[in-house]
């Protein structure tokens, strides 16, 4: 694969509006990447962990816009970039999605920085086994983060070299298959050298749910069922019960990955969910038909009317931990690769395992074929909701068409940001369809 020494976008400082928490505040046209010992090597680190939590990115619109997209959240504040993805009629000029596409690439413009400089520090108190695990670290952030640009915009550059400036950089974009190839080279170089366990930070176990989602999506259901036997396989996590203990108590054993907030460094998640009675924007709410995809005795059921007191995030002061990877979701990747390969009764024995800590009833032994598919399918909708997953997995399964009304298939895909496209001539001409 060609790496690029240059960078995609122009430089652009994001907007904040005076109603939304601030995050994180960090340059967005130049990083350094003078970096000469230990200290500063450790704080471009720690830079890079703060890009994933900023409000464009892991800290708010990654985990609710996927819902508001596919129907599980509707729209109802005054964001006019919010309404344009509730009803797919998504302009290219959209706030939400320039940042978005930004902030993305400053994550990626840092791991390249922190993979290309660490090794080189020359500094007694920083040992090489640190500087591995760091680049490591890196390693796994980038390649998340070109796996959350590809399932959303399709082929996008892939840029492994570090810049310090984002202005009048231009590169086109590469295909599909090779940003993934890029982001497996990631994951099996980064491997060896991660951390066996800190839920605060990625670990050997983020890189393989990583894998392991990564390769649903490319519908490698061998990978899948592989890298979900390895994660089982390292008995550091187990569901834990009851479900709402997951998000109550925070860095349970369920958990792979979470991203770890403060009151001085806050979240927008339970601010955007919540009504202006109890301190939130209502920007977004519960749709009817989540709640009634429900049972009545499901634990996980998340409700139309009540989401101030509801489950996932609720910690007005932007406490809440939003959690990247658990182990639900593995099983699940699992469960999906075994059905979509004909091991039935194997993809049922895991099913079970969610629904039985829902409070539901096990689902008879005998499911299988596309009523097996389906179940799988409702239990990520009913498990996994408002954690950034449902749009995507309506379009990877072929379901966008039957479930979204007014569906055609271009809007699978995110329009290019239109400065993007204005500042840089290699994509002019390269805009996803329908825009």
């Amino acid at each position: 694969m060609n790496k690029y020494k240059i960078l995609l976008f122009s430089a652009f400082v994001l907007a904040l509006t005076s109603c939304e928490q601030v995050l994180v505040q960090d340059p967005q046209s130049q990083v350094s990447t003078d970096v000469k010992d230990a200290a500063t090597a450790r704080a471009v680190m720690n830079g890079t962990y703060n890009g994933f939590q900023s409000a464009d990115y892991l800290g708010t619109r990654y985990q609710l816009l996927p819902d508001l997209q596919g129907g599980n959240l509707r729209w109802t504040g005054t964001f006019g970039d919010f309404s344009e993805i509730s009803n797919r009629s998504i302009l290219t000029n959209n706030a939400s999605v320039t940042n978005m596409w930004i902030r993305i690439y400053n994550t990626i413009l840092r791991t390249n920085i922190v993979i290309k400089s660490i090794p080189l520090v020359q500094d007694g108190s920083f040992s090489d086994a640190e500087k591995n695990q760091i680049v490591a670290e890196a390693r796994v952030m980038r390649a998340l983060s070109y796996f959350n640009l590809v399932r959303w915009w399709g082929g996008v550059p892939v840029v492994t070299e570090p810049t310090a400036s984002l202005d009048g950089l231009t590169v086109g974009r590469n295909t599909v298959a090779e940003v993934y190839k890029q982001i497996y080279t990631d994951l099996d170089a980064a491997f060896p050298n991660l951390l066996a366990s800190n839920k605060g930070r990625v670990t050997k176990g983020s890189a393989l749910a990583l894998k392991c989602r990564a390769a649903l999506y490319q519908k490698d259901y061998a990978t899948v069922i592989a890298v979900a036997s390895q994660i089982q396989a390292l008995n550091q996590f187990a569901l834990v019960t009851p479900f709402q203990s997951i998000f109550a108590t925070q860095n349970t054993k369920e958990s792979i990955w979470e991203l770890n907030f403060e009151t001085t460094n806050s979240n927008s998640l339970a601010f955007f969910l919540f009504s202006s009675s109890l301190g939130g924007r209502n920007e977004v709410r519960p749709s009817p038909t989540l709640t009634a995809a429900y049972s009545l005795t499901d634990t996980r059921r998340i409700l139309t009317t009540s989401y101030d007191v509801q489950l996932k995030y609720y910690r007005i002061n932007g406490t809440d931990f939003p959690i990247v990877f658990r182990y639900a979701e593995v099983l699940l990747n699992k469960a999906e690769a075994l059905a979509e390969t004909g091991k039935d009764a194997d993809a049922v024995a895991l099913v079970n395992q969610i629904r039985t800590r829902a409070g539901l009833t096990a689902a008879a032994s005998t499911l299988a074929g596309q009523d097996l598919k389906d179940e799988i399918f409702l239990q990520r909708r009913l498990e996994l909701a408002l954690e950034g997953h449902y749009f995507f997995d309506l379009v990877r399964t072929g379901r966008a068409a039957k479930v979204l009304t007014n569906w055609n298939d271009n809007q699978a895909l995110l329009p290019i940001p239109d400065r993007e496209i204005k500042a840089n001539p290699s994509i002019a001409t390269q805009q996803n369809p329908g825009y």
